[in-house]
């Protein structure tokens, strides 16, 4: 072959070489960056779905306990709403009050159904009015439940 030529192919081959693997090197990156995008609109979209179910199963319960439908009901929806109120502790951080007002939340309905369960027996003045009040916080927090929660529920801030 002539010189000229091997020159110039040798000269190209050079060139070409480092140029090819510095394109290669920056594709690999897009497609390493793209991934790790992709991870973390995943990972948005999975505690949002968590958070959520949270909130079906709390209103869920809320309204089955607010029209008092029967205590087996109840009891079904229960075990959800325990659920929902254990893993809130791990998916919100305790600064957002939501755990705070779930426990809380349990504490009142619990009574309510003790109460309801034993019936007018043995039920004393006090017992009344804290009934009274149980019903009453029940009746008026689901509101506060829904502006703390609120944040966490706003796909386009998560």
């Amino acid at each position: 072959m002539n010189p000229v030529i091997n020159c110039w192919v040798d000269t190209i081959t050079k060139v070409l070489t480092p140029l090819a693997t510095i394109l290669v090197a920056g594709y690999v990156a897009f497609i390493s960056w793209r991934q790790w995008k992709n991870s973390q609109q995943e990972l948005r979209l999975d505690l949002y779905q968590r958070r959520f179910e949270i909130y079906l199963r709390v209103i869920e319960f809320h309204l089955a306990f607010m029209q008092w439908q029967d205590e087996p009901k109840l009891t079904e929806l229960h075990g959800p709403f325990m659920k929902a109120y254990c893993e809130s502790k791990f998916l919100f951080p305790k600064e957002s009050g939501i755990y705070g007002f779930l426990d809380e939340y349990n504490l009142h309905t619990s009574r309510v159904r003790v109460y309801k369960n034993r019936g007018d027996v043995n039920v004393s003045q006090a017992e009344r009015v804290q009934l009274a009040n149980d019903q009453k916080w029940i009746k008026d927090c689901i509101g506060d439940f829904e502006e703390k929660l609120g944040p966490f529920l706003n796909f386009h801030s998560i």
